[in-house]
């Protein structure tokens, strides 16, 4: 048996159905918790793109539009996390969006490598310059 990362995302709703939140809770291998979580204008801006990566990996309906966290697989949740830090620190909405939609539409080997560079010193800063968004906030 394998050990990995353990993530779950949760996708929070206001009562109209309308996205509040994102989410992304992980525990690493020594038992380490990070959290990332967005709300407000950058999680609807960036709603689109996470529901989009979690349609991919056959995530449908109830799953989509539960208030529980959805249990994702190591793949999936360093893809998820990576929008969030993406995003987190932008106040631009044009920005944000491109961002999102960017890292989004990685390929799964993609989102692997750029979720370990975020780890080093200018990882997010170099994620962000590759959708052309420079070094402003």
């Amino acid at each position: 048996m394998t050990r990995s990362e353990s993530y779950s995302c949760r996708i929070e709703r206001d009562d109209d159905g309308r996205v509040t939140a994102l989410s992304v809770a992980t525990q690493d291998l020594n038992g380490s918790q990070r959290h990332v979580r967005i709300n407000g204008y950058r999680a609807i801006h960036v709603a689109a793109g996470v529901q989009e990566v979690l349609r991919a990996a056959r995530l449908r309906g109830r799953e989509l539009t539960s208030t529980d966290p959805i249990r994702v697989d190591s793949h999936l949740g360093a893809h998820v996390e990576l929008i969030l830090r993406a995003v987190k620190p932008l106040r631009r909405v044009d920005r944000i969006s491109i961002i999102a939609e960017g890292v989004a539409a990685m390929s799964r080997e993609e989102a692997a490598y750029w979720h370990a560079q975020i780890e080093r010193r200018n990882g997010l800063r170099a994620l962000r310059l590759l959708f052309g968004e420079g070094v402003k906030r």
